[in-house]
């Protein structure tokens, strides 16, 4: 399913995501917004390379850390429209450089395209699911590319013994020869032993988990759209059981010491109904005359204009999209005791707010910004972590 649908009022409306293990395969033909794993393409015929996606400081490839499919309706071309963020998993190289750490890309096609068929015109549904028998007919062949076996990148090398397995480096070939155990089974006619790649997946590449979605201003309420007993409403806040660090009421900052960062606060009270949310999506309001903007953790650490640079193919502004938040760590099998353990407060990811389309281009390198919690509110006496 699209993550996302337009926003049909002027009411700011932002789609909370949450993490959850997938029910059946992430496949293509479903359009997943998903975490981890390997990358699941929206164009087969053409994905990116190890070289597109090299940690500048470590210079290894970097593995996928979220998919997005985001639709939109202009221009025609972003009919199809997927997000992908790229991440070193080497904590260490995010301390030396973050820039040089995080890549984040856009991918688009029109509604008729060499690799989907295009949705049944009365349900609209871009799902790829049509029941129409006539649909694949407008469908072309094309050549399928090599994909690494051990991250899903482009398999621009393979092994030179048996000349059937491919990778998109020399670094995945060494993990898949060794922990893959490729070397007991290549140029052998014993199939991949999936037990062994499962194990080289999980050292390399990021947890798997679906991306699902519900509106911010949905959550809590019952079934008449009231809001419920456990959910949704800002009473809620007012238990024992709350893990907001900020007062409820009038005097939401009053009671609070002078001197804490009151965006990190004003975050806490946002998240706390909801703490297991693990990202943000904002750019819902596409007619609205103001950008979306951030969930800021901090009052530091926010971009400057000159640091989120107008698109280069269109000149068009590059707007705020989404945000992922730090609570997707902890399904990340990160080991946060380590003093080079992977940390955020929030990526940030701006794109073009036209969409452009590169003709040239398959993937468009976007902004991502990346803002921590500051040192008064991580250091505050009433901290506690969501």
């Amino acid at each position: 399913m699209p993550l996302l649908a337009m926003a049909t009022s002027s009411t700011k409306v932002v789609e909370l995501g949450f993490a959850e293990p997938p029910d059946s395969p992430l496949t293509a033909d479903n359009f997943p917004s998903k975490i981890g794993g390997k990358p699941v393409w929206l164009n087969p015929g053409h994905i990116l390379s190890a070289e597109d996606v090299l940690c500048d400081i470590c210079k290894k490839p970097m593995i996928l850390l979220i998919q997005l499919y985001t639709p939109e309706d202009y221009p025609p071309e972003a009919f199809h429209r997927s997000i992908y963020v790229f991440c070193c998993k080497n904590g260490s190289c995010h301390k030396t450089s973050w820039r040089k750490s995080l890549k984040v890309f856009r991918s688009q096609l029109p509604k008729y395209n060499p690799y989907w068929p295009p949705p049944n015109e009365e349900t609209n549904n871009r799902n790829g699911d049509d029941t129409n028998e006539n649909s694949n007919q407008s469908l072309k062949k094309f050549n399928s590319v090599n994909h690494c076996v051990v991250c899903g990148l482009y398999g621009s090398k393979k092994c030179g013994k048996c000349n059937q397995t491919y990778y998109c480096s020399k670094e995945h070939q060494i993990v898949h020869w060794t922990s893959g155990q490729h070397k007991n089974y290549c140029n052998t006619t014993t199939s991949s032993l999936d037990d062994n790649d499962s194990l080289c997946k999980q050292l390399v590449l990021f947890p798997e988990f679906e991306i699902v979605t519900e509106s911010e201003g949905n959550l809590g309420k019952d079934e008449d759209g009231e809001n419920g007993e456990d959910g949704g409403s800002s009473s809620n806040l007012d238990d024992g059981n709350s893990r907001a660090l900020v007062p409820v009421g009038d005097e939401i900052y009053e009671n609070t010491q002078v001197n804490v960062d009151k965006a990190f606060l004003k975050f806490q009270k946002k998240v706390d109904p909801f703490p297991d949310q693990v990202l943000r999506y904002a750019r819902l309001d596409y007619e609205g005359e103001k950008n979306a903007t951030p969930l800021w953790v901090s009052d530091i650490g926010k971009p400057m204009p000159e640091d989120i640079p107008s698109c280069p193919h269109c000149g068009q502004e590059r707007t705020f999209e989404f945000q992922i938040l730090s609570t997707l760590l902890n399904y990340l099998r990160v080991d946060h005791m380590q003093n080079d353990s992977l940390d955020w407060g929030s990526l940030l990811v701006y794109s073009c707010k036209d969409n452009c389309h590169v003709s040239d281009k398959n993937y468009v390198e976007e902004i991502l910004w990346r803002q921590d919690f500051s040192d008064e509110g991580l250091n505050w006496s009433g901290f506690r972590s969501i």
